[in-house]
């Protein structure tokens, strides 16, 4: 390994290529449309009941009450959020779920009574009380579900080239260090862009045609989600780099990176079932940390970030040791 032959502007200059590769190649496309298909899926079925409720009550009362209908919010949202935060049982989360909901069944009115929450854990209460709770709830689906999309935007940085050959042709006038950090940064690039895309695209939509919370906190927590998820890809993103520095078979690396991203956290889940310290392997990922970016101390949030950057950058030195020594 010699860091000396890094370049900044060779660097530079292949991510900004690389982008623009990914953009028109057929891995960014399918990435595009996965990331935002499922991005916005997610947001419609979180929005939709909302909708659907606020309709309900324009029937039966004449106007829409935005407290009763945050209320009933989080009231529903509240064990489902302490269950994707770890704090309840899959069972305790059902059973208060479905208690939250028999009030929405009944008289709106009664509903903006009986919903009202009860503050219990910090964690909870800020993501749904002190934070808008639908863009909560939206980003803690997306923070599980973007890293597995993420595999098919990161799978190919370099193993279509070492299978072909031609990186062969490119190392004539730069080195393997500045084709890797730059193949890296351009993937990071783009995929940031399309989180900036997707996280623009509901937190318009909530500002605009649900008007439940005010204008500034609403930017205000989009553009916080907006950096949870694009810090949280780059480890993710890492991880794949190794896999296609060390494998000569674009199939083959995705394959793998889909094994790795979801084998590691369902070992973890199958292996606590029996022996609980299992659980302890999710810290291989960021599996075990990336919630913690929405946490309300900055220490968590901060300490998760910086957890993401370990990951990243650990991830892609032992991606460079390889690709530095293998043979092209």
């Amino acid at each position: 390994m010699n860091l000396k032959t890094l370049n900044a502007r060779h660097i530079w200059l292949i991510s900004l290529h690389w982008c623009r590769h990914t953009v028109r190649s057929g891995a960014g496309l399918v990435y595009l449309m996965i990331a935002l298909v499922f991005g916005l899926s997610v947001a419609h079925m979180v929005i939709m009941p909302v909708e659907q409720l606020m309709v309900m009550q324009k029937q039966q009362t004449g106007h829409a009450d935005p407290e009763v209908i945050r209320n009933t919010i989080v009231a529903v949202g509240q064990p489902i959020a302490q269950f994707v935060l770890g704090l309840k049982s899959m069972s305790e989360a059902a059973g208060q779920a479905a208690a939250a909901e028999q009030p929405i069944m009944g008289d709106s009115q009664m509903a903006g009574v009986t919903a009202s929450p009860t503050r219990l854990d910090p964690w909870t209460d800020f993501l749904l009380e002190d934070r808008p709770a639908l863009l909560s709830a939206i980003f803690l689906i997306l923070l599980f579900g973007m890293p597995f999309a993420i595999s098919f935007l990161a799978f190919n940085q370099v193993t279509g080239d070492i299978q072909g050959h031609g990186l062969r042709y490119l190392l004539l006038r730069t080195e393997r260090g500045n084709i890797y950090f730059g193949r890296f940064l351009g993937t990071a690039a783009f995929s940031t862009a399309v989180m900036a895309v997707i996280v623009a695209t509901i937190t318009l939509y909530l500002g605009l045609r649900l008007r439940l919370y005010p204008p500034a906190e609403l930017a205000g927590w989009a553009v916080h989600g907006f950096f949870a998820l694009a810090i949280l890809m780059l480890p993710y993103i890492a991880v794949c780099s190794i896999l296609s520095a060390s494998v000569d078979s674009p199939f083959l690396s995705l394959v793998l990176a889909k094994l790795t991203i979801g084998g590691v956290l369902l070992l973890a889940f199958l292996g606590s079932l029996k022996w609980d310290a299992m659980k302890f392997i999710k810290y291989a990922l960021p599996w075990g940390w990336q919630n913690h970016l929405l946490h309300p101390q900055p220490s968590h949030w901060l300490g998760a970030g910086l957890a993401c950057l370990l990951y990243t950058a650990v991830f892609l030195m032992l991606g460079y040791l390889r690709f530095e020594t293998r043979d092209l």
